[in-house]
């Protein structure tokens, strides 16, 4: 990876290289993704913008056979990168993001909608032969429909924050050793911001179902919060990564159970400030 990172930074051939390659080849389009991020977070929005547009020109093709994601990402990744630049924010990043998610959902299934459909079904007509699901799903079509497409929705956040975390993870390596470490260790969101996530997740959650698509979205950015508050956490007692493989052992294997936990404390340290209350280790 850090090979790769030199490599795109070299010149605007190599850089256009790895971002066309990328693109092309199926579920490697985040990679295209991060090296787009990779040069508009080193050089700037223009230059950053040139490489993007050959980026897309894979991500046209995959789109007219109607996958959206490559070109979702790759677009949405380079605005997020803009904005780091600008702000060295990661909150006002998250902040975009979930505008950018909102928006390419709704785009989405106002243009491919037939497609989403027919994935839906897909996954509908899965479930259906599970006897466990079965009875429970009847009936359920309409909530069905929501949760998958929010499962969309959500990757589409996460891999497009993820290809921006590379970028800058690539940039810290080559120039600013340990940068990003600290920024996200210190990532930590305002209270109106953290406060209308909440309102956002019980509305939702409560309506029944018709806005269940947006539950995983509005909370994955308190799940991050969270996860940045651990790391923040161990690296100041030193801990060790030890912590940090359980935690993510415990979620992978406890799921809603440790992401509960996640938010409720990602909550409090808004309001709290809990790294800045545990003692730094001697």
């Amino acid at each position: 990876m850090h090979a790769l990172a030199q490599f795109i930074l070299k010149g605007r051939t190599q850089a256009i290289v790895v971002a066309v390659l990328a693109a092309l080849l199926p579920l490697l389009f985040w990679i295209s993704a991060a090296a787009v991020s990779l040069v508009t977070l080193r050089k700037g929005a223009t230059k950053g913008g040139f490489i993007l547009v050959w980026a897309l020109l894979p991500a046209i093709m995959w789109a007219r056979q109607g996958d959206f994601s490559p070109i979702i990402v790759i677009i949405g990744s380079y605005l997020l990168a803009v904005v780091l630049r600008s702000s060295v924010s990661w909150q006002r990043v998250i902040q975009v993001a979930l505008f950018l998610t909102l928006l390419a959902g709704f785009l989405q299934q106002q243009f491919n909608g037939e497609v989403l459909a027919q994935v839906v079904q897909g996954v509908q007509n899965l479930m259906m032969q599970s006897p466990q699901t079965k009875n429970s799903l009847s009936g359920e079509s309409q909530w069905l429909l929501q949760a998958t497409l929010g499962v969309f929705d959500t990757l589409h956040f996460a891999m497009m924050l993820s290809s921006v975390l590379l970028a800058r993870w690539w940039q810290s390596k080559l120039y600013n050793p340990g940068g990003l470490q600290l920024e996200f260790h210190q990532l930590r969101f305002s209270p109106i911001f953290t406060l209308a996530l909440l309102a956002l997740t019980v509305a939702a959650t409560s309506s029944g179902g018709e806005f269940i698509r947006w539950v995983p979205i509005m909370v994955a950015p308190l799940v991050i919060a969270g996860l940045a508050l651990a790391h923040g956490s161990v690296a100041k007692r030193s801990l060790g990564r030890s912590w940090l493989v359980a935690l993510y052992i415990a979620t992978f294997v406890l799921g809603p159970y440790v992401i509960t936990m996640l938010v409720f404390f990602a909550a409090i340290d808004t309001f709290v400030d809990i790294r800045n209350k545990i003692p730094a280790s001697q």
